[in-house]
């Protein structure tokens, strides 16, 4: 990691990608660059790892294994339960996506209903790319305070 200094700061980056194997679900290749909090927690552990590594103006495409993007699938974090349980719950459908409270940290993540049966649904609220390698192409526009 060449450029640590680069920690707590800004980065301006262009960027285009998503799961290895499937269509891009990310393209911020044109316009105006995104920021990206770098060291903050705010992307996953190797995309800070390719930004600390990168110089200004440079461009790469990367493969991020998944336990450095979002960790494997946890069969922990599938779980079912009674259709009761959720507001609108007898309109959730296999396939069916929500923002849905983590029981653990608390925060909002997607849901996904993997299965659906009269009285009860199986939500999966794992990252919909845990166990899933990453593959980006990068471009580090600048790094600012």
């Amino acid at each position: 990691m060449k450029h640590r200094q680069y920690s707590g700061k800004r980065a301006l980056v262009r960027y285009k990608g998503g799961a290895v194997g499937e269509e891009p679900v990310e393209d911020y290749s044109q316009g105006d660059p995104v920021e990206i909090a770098i060291g903050t927690g705010q992307v996953p552990c190797g995309v800070d790892e390719v930004l600390y590594d990168m110089a200004v103006g440079e461009r790469r495409h990367v493969v991020i294994p998944c336990e450095k993007a979002y960790g494997r699938h946890d069969p922990e974090g599938v779980r079912r339960f009674p259709r009761s349980y959720f507001d609108q719950g007898e309109d959730i459908e296999v396939g069916s996506v929500f923002a849905w409270h983590h029981p653990v940290s608390g925060a909002l993540v997607p849901a996904l209903c993997t299965e659906a049966m009269k009285d009860a649904v199986v939500i999966d609220y794992n990252h919909p790319f845990a166990g899933k390698d990453l593959e980006y192409w990068f471009e580090l526009v600048g790094v600012e305070e």
